[in-house]
């Protein structure tokens, strides 16, 4: 289960605490927390979880842009303290599509590489010079003649794993990572047959060795579940927006969007309406149905668990060994209820 924290900013970190014992009470085994600047602070949120709680944490994911790996490492080996030996998990990421909107993001591969390979050195131990890391040496703007070495270990296992779903970026993680999260376009991907192409890249630079099969895959789902269907569609309707803008704008074909459901029109015209920035509600009002279908499960319990079994399995097929469930719902409260008393047992 993920809380992305922008989504739920109203709620505080008590409550949030709550909502997660609520979950691992009823079968969650992971958490997860999104990385946003203006949102509370993922590790702070971590920690308090860490406290109460007794399953496997994660981010999901950091970006890349936002906090150097000194400072990745130092805070991930400082949550390891109160871990008692569960694994942790760090997602690195390059971002949104709105991510350029607050900082640069220059050379999204490279710095991909540079992090996570950086960071494992720092996690395990090793002193790391930033002039062999030349992007982030720039970006970050390290002395070239420093050595960085944390002065205390990470008391428990942490792994890094991938939110970069695109080409370069897969075989990135598949050479330097221990895992992957594909990440809030897995159900668009599942209707256009795309993901089996995308997880055959990511296999093929896995190295030598190692068994592609072993290698954790974590699924994302997004649900927005409520008694009430219309709410609960409504909910996710400017995230559906920007997701269909971002699969219009970064490469997928008109066919690829046509195959979800979604008229090249309904897209247009969504897309006339953000550059003229419109407000929330016009934005809204122009989100379909069928786009919303085709990146969301959202509806009430009993429609939402029938798509439900079928990706369940559907994503077992593909070597997916978790799904990460994320937005949840209109009401948090009634969501994660509805999540764990009416989904998760049934899958």
């Amino acid at each position: 289960m993920q809380f992305h924290l922008p989504t739920y900013a109203h709620v505080t970190l008590p409550h949030l605490v709550k909502l997660a014992k609520e979950g691992e009470a009823k079968g969650v085994s992971q958490l997860w927390v999104t990385d946003n600047l203006r949102s509370r602070q993922s590790f702070v949120v971590l920690t308090a979880m860490a406290y109460n709680l007794n399953i496997k944490l994660g981010t999901a994911v950091n970006i890349q842009y936002f906090r150097n790996p000194v400072d990745l490492a130092d805070s991930a080996a400082t949550l390891s303290e109160v871990m008692d030996g569960r694994e942790l998990v760090i997602g690195l990421g390059r971002g949104n599509p709105r991510t350029p909107r607050l900082v640069r993001t220059p050379r999204p591969v490279s710095i991909l590489r540079e992090t996570a390979q950086s960071l494992r050195r720092l996690l395990d131990g090793e002193g790391v010079c930033f002039a062999d890391y030349p992007g982030l040496l720039d970006y970050y703007h390290f002395n070239p003649d420093a050595t960085f070495e944390l002065n205390f270990r990470a008391a428990t296992p942490i792994s890094i794993y991938s939110g970069s779903n695109g080409p370069k970026g897969l075989a990135v993680s598949a050479a330097c990572m221990d895992g992957l999260i594909f990440g809030g376009h897995y159900l668009a991907a599942l209707r256009t047959g795309r993901v089996p192409e995308i997880l055959e890249m990511f296999d093929r630079s896995v190295p030598a060795g190692k068994d592609p099969a072993s290698v954790p895959k974590v699924a994302e789902i997004k649900i927005s579940l409520s008694h009430d269907r219309d709410r609960a569609r409504d909910f996710v309707k400017e995230n559906t927006g920007n997701r269909i803008l971002a699969m219009y704008r970064q490469g997928f074909t008109h066919e690829d969007i046509e195959s979800l459901g979604v008229a090249i029109p309904d897209v247009e015209r969504l897309d006339e309406v953000e550059k003229k920035r419109a407000g929330p509600h016009e934005f809204r009002a122009m989100v379909t149905d069928s786009m919303v279908d085709a990146m969301f499960i959202a509806g009430t319990p009993g429609e939402c668990l029938e798509r439900m079994l079928e990706v369940r399995d559907t994503a077992h097929q593909q070597g997916f060994r978790q799904l990460m469930f994320s937005e949840l719902g209109p009401d948090v409260d009634e969501a994660v209820s509805l999540l764990c008393d009416q989904i998760v047992p049934n899958l």
